[in-house]
């Protein structure tokens, strides 16, 4: 009779696996990353909330990193380092128009926020330690 020990011949390539998956987990704890801290607000434009977009922070020194957020139903959450932000707001429409493609009928979209919370933006912030609730409030 053959004897077989399943065990035996399972247990080097378990611990092979577990000790592979110990060495390397430590460095998934985000210890050695930047502390995040979540911002929450809400985002309006002309006293309506924005349905749908997206909020960036760039570092106001231009040399951090930039964290995005969805806006949606004129929510938003990002997670970003505690700093001074530039801060750039983007909301595209439906116009109603139609052009015709290769593809056939496509509506046009407007972007409807202007240049100066955007490509120019002009909106600052601070995100302190801990994070926090950031409104918008936009206007024409």
């Amino acid at each position: 009779m053959t004897h077989v020990s399943i065990g035996r011949t399972m247990s080097r390539p378990v611990m092979g696996l577990l000790l592979a998956v110990g060495i390397f987990l430590p460095g998934c704890d985000g210890g050695s990353g930047p502390k995040l801290n979540k911002v929450t607000g809400h985002v309006k434009f002309e006293n309506e909330p924005v349905a749908e977009g997206r909020i960036n922070f760039r570092a106001a020194d231009g040399k951090g990193a930039t964290y995005s957020g969805a806006i949606t139903g004129g929510k938003y959450t990002a997670d970003c380092e505690a700093g001074s932000y530039k801060v750039e707001i983007m909301a595209s429409r439906k116009t109603g128009k139609f052009t015709n493609t290769v593809e056939g009928k496509n509506e046009v979209e407007e972007m409807y926020i202007p240049a100066k919370y955007n490509s120019q933006t002009t909106l600052t912030k601070e995100v302190p330690k801990g994070g926090g609730e950031i409104n918008f409030d936009l206007t024409k």
